[in-house]
């Protein structure tokens, strides 16, 4: 007795456009992934207050306030209230008395009786020795983002062999995230279609 020769029978078994997942691409891909995520949610995280509450955002620049602060962080600076002078202990954006046009991040270290600030950093030996102004005041520190602001902090050290690595850092990041997650089948895998005579 011959097998039937019906369509069911004689037909191929053709291969599927998208083979099973590849567990390395997977873990890659999804890593990948959950890091650019996690970048792009800090990015918004630290614009949101600026667009919505009118906050300052600023980076770190120095190592003046470590470890509470250090460089490529991202410190989001709440408008200071015009009817009270910052406590004892608040970190507080300022213009900075040394460096006109400069900005300064360093800790309320006193109160003077005339509600002048003097500031120290938290990495430093003594307070800074030219008093600070409440009309020079910014801001006072609400939120740390860390380490989003490096490539910002690496460009303004003019530092481009340590920004090149990030570049790259990211640019393998966005390859990574990119790759298909499952296999792909060639045609000439499949049954029946072997080389024709």
């Amino acid at each position: 007795m011959t097998p039937s020769s019906g369509p069911a029978a004689t037909a191929p078994c053709q291969p599927t456009a998208r083979g099973a997942r590849h567990p390395i691409r997977l873990v890659t891909s999804v890593t990948a992934r959950t890091v650019l995520g996690s970048l792009i949610g800090l990015l918004v995280w630290a614009q949101l207050p600026v667009v919505a509450l009118g906050w300052t955002a600023c980076v770190v620049q120095s190592g003046s306030m470590r470890p509470a602060l250090v460089p490529g962080d991202v410190v989001l600076y709440q408008p200071p209230p015009r009817d009270r002078t910052p406590a004892v202990g608040h970190i507080v954006l300022v213009q900075d008395p040394t460096r006109p046009g400069h900005l300064l991040t360093h800790r309320v270290y006193q109160v003077l009786p005339d509600n002048d600030l003097v500031t120290k950093g938290d990495a430093n030996s003594a307070p800074d020795s030219t008093p600070i102004r409440s009309t020079a005041l910014e801001g006072v520190a609400r939120l740390r983002v860390p380490s989003i602001g490096l490539p910002v902090q690496l460009w303004r050290a003019k530092q481009p062999v340590p920004e090149a690595i990030l570049l790259l850092g990211l640019a393998t990041l966005l390859a990574l995230a990119a790759l298909p997650l499952h296999r792909r089948n060639r045609p000439d895998q499949g049954p029946g279609n072997g080389p024709s005579r």
